[in-house]
């Protein structure tokens, strides 16, 4: 049988029937709840911690670029500041270091469905990137010695002790300020010998047993000691496997269900993941984004903002949250380091000295933004900037991948005119901006394609499962009709043969008649 008998047999239209309801049902299926269905199981049975999968591996190595970005505070009157000038700064940087990440020693617990792991990284300057050298030279607020006046009036109220405190330092060179280069800053280790040589005094032994904290026992200070290339914290989280909803939510941080720094198991709670993975199927505005930030010591829920698109994917755009006081939301009560609520009462603004030994360390945004004005007013040089300086992250909705983010925070010191210490008693009362951190990433160039393509499919969707449909119901109609149609030439075919016969059986009467 030739082709254009093929096409025009009885068999191929009942065949373009069958396939067209066929067709139609499985449109049906599909396009009212299969597909969403199907994508999810899909999604489901990718996004599990399984050793060797690519979520694995890539959980594992990040092998996405992730930066680090450094911002100092330049103090560019520091001599002033220290007689009652308003500190003025200038910012420094960015300097920027690509980080790389790895994660070790794996401990799998199958009765909680999670992996038990260290992790560490590794951090790799890169010049072309930065504005200014690791060795640049910088003035910053000196930290240990502003945080050792608080530490020392939370000892004892005795002037002439804290006045002896203050003129020993003083005689060995420490001062409300101090210039580093940029890289022991962060990294290498400034000296602060003249701590560990003050409580070797005899005099100072005699108050009590006074230990430094144990990263300062070699005499050194580093923003980032000891955690650069160095295996760093134990950490737990889920897999997934059995609740996708539970995918990469941490469940523990060095060894510990709940953190120890606060007041209340409601601010030492350790709430969603540590922000490489995030549970699929965000509903915007609904689901909760935790991500617990070890620096700050907490869990910091981030605020949903708006739909938005990145890269040509749509995404649920997440804020860092206004930090509020124990005022605006007695909740955070607990965060509050003073027994008396009133000592953390300006917006914007939030201690950390309970996970830092006692020392007066102060987070916000970055340049004072979003902080009351009465902080910005203490110092000159500070331009907060929204688009600039507030952090976000950007997370496609169906499968919980971060498309992009930006986290942001500042680090301050609160600078106190202390009556008692002679290096303090002359300045001005002030939240002196120490450095600001950025971390940025953005998905690679292939997964974002990726996603790209199934959210494009996705959208077109619902126009699509349409166009199916008609096309099939309109298979099953030219099928039908070719049927039909098939049948109708048969008979009048038939009907004509009879005929033809009809009149030669006439014709054969006529001629006998005749004859």
């Amino acid at each position: 049988m030739n082709m254009r008998a093929l096409l025009m047999s009885e068999n191929f239209h009942k065949a373009m029937i069958f396939l067209g309801v066929i067709g139609s049902f499985i449109t049906i299926i599909m396009g009212w709840g299969g597909m969403d269905f199907l994508v999810r199981t899909v999604v489901k049975k990718m996004l599990r911690l399984v050793p060797g999968s690519i979520t694995w591996n890539m959980w594992k190595t990040i092998p996405i670029p992730v930066y680090l970005k450094f911002n100092i505070f330049n103090i560019t009157n520091p001599e002033e500041m220290s007689q009652g000038a308003k500190p003025r700064v200038n910012e420094m940087g960015p300097y920027v270091y690509i980080i790389d990440y790895d994660k070790h020693n794996f401990v799998p617990n199958e009765d909680d469905d999670t992996y038990v792991y260290q992790d560490s990284k590794t951090y790799f300057f890169v010049p072309e990137m930065s504005n200014g050298r690791e060795d640049d030279m910088v003035t910053y607020i000196n930290l240990i010695f502003v945080g050792v006046s608080h530490v020392a009036h939370d000892f004892t109220d005795v002037d002439f002790i804290l006045e002896t405190l203050d003129t020993m330092l003083a005689e060995k060179g420490e001062k409300l300020y101090r210039t580093d280069k940029v890289k022991d800053l962060f990294f290498d280790g400034v000296s602060i010998q003249s701590y560990i040589e003050l409580l070797e005094d005899p005099l100072v032994q005699q108050a009590g047993d006074i230990d430094l904290p144990e990263d300062f026992k070699d005499g050194k200070f580093a923003l980032f000691k000891g955690k650069n290339g160095t295996l760093d914290a134990w950490w737990e989280v889920h897999t997934g496997i059995r609740d996708h909803r539970e995918f990469g939510q941490l469940v523990a941080w060095q060894n510990k269900s709940k953190l120890t720094f606060h007041k209340a198991d409601s601010c030492n709670s350790i709430n969603g993941s540590d922000g490489t993975l995030n549970p699929p199927f965000v509903e915007p505005g609904i689901s909760d984004l935790f991500i617990f930030i070890p620096e700050l010591c907490r869990s910091v829920k981030w605020q949903y903002d708006h739909e938005t698109v990145a890269h040509g994917i749509p995404v649920s755009r997440f804020q860092f949250p206004d930090i509020n006081t124990p005022a605006e939301d007695p909740d955070l009560w607990c965060f509050c380091p003073h027994d008396d609520l009133g000592k953390c009462d300006i917006h914007g603004i939030a201690s950390l000295a309970a996970c830092y030994q006692g020392v007066p360390i102060m987070f916000s945004k970055p340049h004072f933004l979003d902080v009351d004005t009465t902080v910005r007013k203490q110092i000159d040089g500070v331009n907060p900037d929204q688009k600039k300086h507030g952090g976000f992250i950007d997370i496609h909705a169906l499968t919980g991948v971060t498309v992009q983010a930006s986290v942001t925070m500042q680090l301050s010191i609160e600078l106190v005119n202390w009556p008692a210490m002679p290096s303090f008693a002359n300045a001005s009362r002030a939240f002196v901006p120490f450095a600001w951190i950025q971390q940025e990433a953005t998905l690679d160039a292939l997964n974002m394609f990726l996603i790209r393509m199934q959210s494009t499919f996705l959208g077109l969707w619902p126009f699509l499962r349409w166009l199916n449909l008609f096309g099939c119901l309109g298979l099953v109609g030219i099928g039908g009709l070719l049927v039909y149609n098939g049948r109708k030439g048969s008979r009048t075919i038939d009907i004509a043969e009879e005929e033809n016969k009809e009149g030669d059986v006439d014709q054969e009467l006529n001629v006998w008649i005749k004859k």
